[in-house]
């Protein structure tokens, strides 16, 4: 909750500014005075759609109008203690960066809507651009206001902190506790693990036990050998699958079924599946035979990869280096890629396994390295447990400060009025689509399971999944 406080005092200071100055209208009653100046329930109205997710709900103007007396203690203080003023080189830089983030908006809106690229349509588009981005109040003087209001809270955060740096055992046991949850997720659920890691790019400070760093050289055969192995293989899995699911009907009769379903001339056999295999061995034996007699003659599997492998993903330099990573109950993979990382010729670091025909073509595995497991502190989580700490600390000391000076200056809350807006509110209903946002970004989801599989197309093949 400190996070989340610190979290709307510097972000809703930028819009707050654009919306104090507003005259007072018919049917727009005072909540509340600050020194003298009221404070309306359209300045109100105007912060509640960004605070619904810390609120009880949305109709509590009670929380919605202190929150508002906050912003104008603080750019009070801000003026106050002069944090206000900046020297020529920040009003420059103001005005550069204010100008940056509009032509990056403008031409993401040409992007966005762009169907004929020509000068004409680009002109047109950036007049409209402009004229949407003003609409929504977005123009180069409010964004250059948007950066001045945000060093000047920096600056006034700064003044509060002081020379604040978190210490090795504050980010220690915060890598520990949110650690903990990430651990209770995933250390039995690969499923979870994978889909929410490389599927949602969701990241996480724990890693499953029984992972394995694997490299591989991909062949691809012709495309019509690849895909009568591929039909043959889908028909006799769907076979054995419906034959499974009829136990109660004689075997000449289940076999007729799917055939029917299968919509073909003969049931499928195990040894045509593996004719089309090994048909598509045939294809590329003279490369296989090549790869294999290399690797005895001491050539490096790293080297063969570049020379014969077809698979993108392993010229990705991190890729090539650590391996794809693959569980034995790995669900992102082709099955057949991941059988092959796991087969009885894959015993330890080094290993190569036998060619293998997955959905894509024919692996050469090798067995990269053991996968560290548990909970390891990268870099990357440092930095940010340390962003954290640090804005959890100004969190505090902001809180901390308001309380302080709320006392210097003179508010008044119109209760009437403000119970009067939260009964009118509630008549009308309450809106329950705001999101809660996290204490600490990459803290894992709350469900431990992922989306269903069957309903999202995942990768699973390493020609597709890094």
């Amino acid at each position: 909750m400190l996070k989340k406080c610190l979290t709307l005092l510097t972000a809703l200071m930028l819009f707050l500014g654009t919306t104090a100055a507003f005259g007072q209208a018919i049917q727009d009653p005072v909540l509340a005075t600050f020194e003298g100046q009221d404070i309306l329930k359209s300045d109100v109205d105007a912060v509640i759609p960004m605070l619904e997710g810390y609120m009880t709900d949305a109709t509590d103007y009670r929380y919605a109008t202190e929150f508002v007396v906050q912003q104008r203690i603080i750019g009070q203080k801000i003026k106050d203690l002069g944090f206000d003023t900046f020297t020529a080189e920040e009003e420059s830089a103001f005005k550069g960066d204010a100008q940056s983030q509009m032509d990056d908006g403008i031409e993401s809106y040409i992007s966005y809507y762009l169907s004929e690229d020509s000068a004409e349509a680009r002109e047109q588009l950036e007049k409209q651009a402009v004229e949407f981005y003003a609409q929504q109040g977005m123009t180069l003087e409010t964004l250059e206001e948007n950066f001045r209001q945000s060093a000047a809270i920096n600056k006034l955060s700064s003044y509060l902190v002081g020379d604040y740096e978190p210490g090795q055992e504050e980010i220690e046991a915060t890598f520990n506790q949110f650690g903990a949850s990430y651990q209770q997720n995933y250390e039995n659920n690969i499923l979870a693990y994978e889909y929410n890691t490389n599927y949602y790019q969701q990241p996480s400070w724990y890693t499953p036990e029984g992972y394995r760093g694997i490299v591989h050289i991909l062949l691809q055969p012709e495309s019509t050998l690849m895909e009568e192995y591929s039909r043959l293989s889908s028909a006799y899995e769907e076979q054995q699958s419906e034959t499974d699911n009829e136990l109660t009907q004689s075997e000449d009769a289940a076999v007729s079924e799917v055939q029917a379903s299968a919509d073909v001339a003969e049931p499928v056999t195990a040894q045509m599946v593996e004719d089309a295999k090994q048909a598509v061995l045939d294809a590329k034996k003279a490369e296989i035979d090549s790869i294999y007699e290399k690797l005895e003659q001491g050539e490096s599997f790293e080297s063969l990869i570049a020379q014969f492998g077809q698979d993108p993903g392993m010229q990705d330099e991190n890729n090539l280096a650590a391996g794809y990573k693959v569980h034995k109950d790995s669900v992102i993979w082709d099955p057949a890629f991941t059988a092959g990382a796991f087969s009885d010729k894959m015993q330890k670091v080094g290993d190569v396994s036998d060619p293998v025909v997955g959905s894509n073509g024919i692996h050469i595995l090798m067995y990269k390295s053991d996968v560290p497991s548990g909970l390891i502190m990268t870099d990357a989580i440092h930095m940010e447990i340390v962003e954290y700490l640090n804005a959890v600390k100004e969190n505090s000391a902001m809180v901390t400060a308001i309380g302080d000076w709320t006392k210097d200056f003179a508010i008044h809350y119109n209760d009437d009025n403000i119970l009067a807006a939260t009964q009118s509110a509630q008549a009308m209903g309450p809106d329950d689509d705001a999101d809660e946002i996290e204490d600490l970004q990459a803290v894992p989801m709350d469900e431990n399971e992922p989306t269903d599989p069957q309903e999202t197309e995942a990768p699973n093949d390493p020609n597709t999944a890094g």
